[in-house]
């Protein structure tokens, strides 16, 4: 992985073209231009995080709905709702839990102080069942609107491959059920063993073998 992008880095240094490596190359910190090495270490954690949670995303979008059968006939009669559900379960799977921050500056948020330095743990699990945003939050509804969830983050710290992945799980979920219709849970599942990533390890399934939705 790190050879296929240190040549794609050493060509970018030589002919920039409109994609994000030659953004990091002509990129700078504080008026110092980002390093080889540090560039590299970058596209490493594009690959991670594009990973990680989109595919911890699909399979938890997959038993969410072995979960609510329900939403998966509502699924399967009309899947013009695909993008909606796309959006439902990134809320509901939240496939990354949390993120840590320091507090810039004093602030109070309700009845709690919070201190400038002040490490903070934010859980996406739970913002994206805030009471104060969305009324039914623990229900999962595939037509769900508006859906302001933050599974992507927010402001400068929004996803950068959002879209792509959005694409990816709708495609994958397309094709998933016009191909399998019948797929249904086979046993129990289990989970990652993680603080971090809200994913599945094993998940088995069964389907009846070329049966195609029409």
């Amino acid at each position: 992985m790190f050879q296929y992008f240190v040549a794609m880095l050493t060509d970018r240094r030589k002919d920039r073209r409109e994609d994000l490596v030659s953004v990091l190359v002509d990129s700078e910190i504080d008026g110092d231009r980002l390093t080889d090495e540090e560039i590299l270490y970058f596209c490493y954690l594009l690959i991670l995080a594009g990973n990680e949670t989109t595919r911890n995303a699909m399979s938890g979008g997959l038993l969410a709905l072995f979960e609510h059968p329900e939403q998966k006939r509502r699924l399967l009669a009309d899947p013009e709702l695909l993008p909606s559900a796309v959006e439902e379960i990134l809320r509901w799977t939240s496939p990354v839990t949390h993120m840590a921050r320091a507090a810039s500056r004093d602030v109070q948020i309700r009845d709690q102080q919070i201190a400038k330095g002040d490490q903070l743990i934010m859980w996406y699990p739970s913002v994206n069942r805030d009471e104060e945003i969305f009324s039914d939050g623990d229900v999962f509804n595939i037509e769900r609107s508006p859906n302001e969830h933050l599974a992507f983050g927010i402001g400068e710290h929004f996803c950068l491959g959002a879209g792509f992945a959005r694409l990816e799980m709708r495609l994958m979920f397309e094709q998933l059920l016009r191909r399998m219709p019948d797929i249904e849970q086979a046993g129990p599942v289990e989970r990652l063993k993680s603080t971090f990533i809200g994913g599945i390890k094993h998940l088995p399934v069964r389907f009846t073998p070329g049966r195609v939705a029409v």
